[in-house]
């Protein structure tokens, strides 16, 4: 059981998290959904990094401790991105229509490298990945 839910061990889960400065922060109370790492063009240009790595998690258990983000549509009426204002961190994503889930960035949940619950479990779009990304990685093959 990961350190940010184990305080929590006969109640709801719950993880925290924010941006580099620290004027973003918020909880999040409920059960991991959707672990996994998305390479769109959205996700890529956004963060300078080959894919992201998201978490949805209950809309109704988001509750922001610091700041609000700042909210860029990404996909204009459809999708927005949120990130501080101030030192630029990426953190959530959300749909609009879908009042249900709220996409978080795995890294800018405290903790993230420890908690299992984390882990992705699913690559999205794959294909528009960049073409140097290992996908099937044979270096040590010929190491033999």
């Amino acid at each position: 059981m990961s350190e940010a839910v184990a305080a929590n061990v006969s109640g709801p889960e719950v993880r925290s998290g924010g941006c580099l400065c620290g004027k973003v922060r918020f909880t999040v109370t409920g059960p991991v959904d959707d672990p996994h790492i998305c390479a769109c063009e959205h996700c890529t240009k956004r963060s300078g990094a080959p894919f992201q790595w998201w978490v949805g998690f209950p809309m109704a258990g988001l509750e922001w401790t610091g700041a609000e983000p700042t909210w860029f549509d990404t996909y204009p009426g459809k999708t927005a991105r949120g990130f501080c204002g101030a030192c630029g961190t990426h953190i959530a994503a959300r749909d609009y229509g879908d009042d249900t889930v709220i996409g978080i960035l795995a890294t800018a949940l405290d903790r993230h490298d420890t908690d299992p619950a984390l882990v992705p479990t699913n690559l999205n779009r794959l294909a528009e990945a960049a073409t140097w990304l290992a996908q099937d990685d044979n270096r040590h093959a010929a190491a033999g």
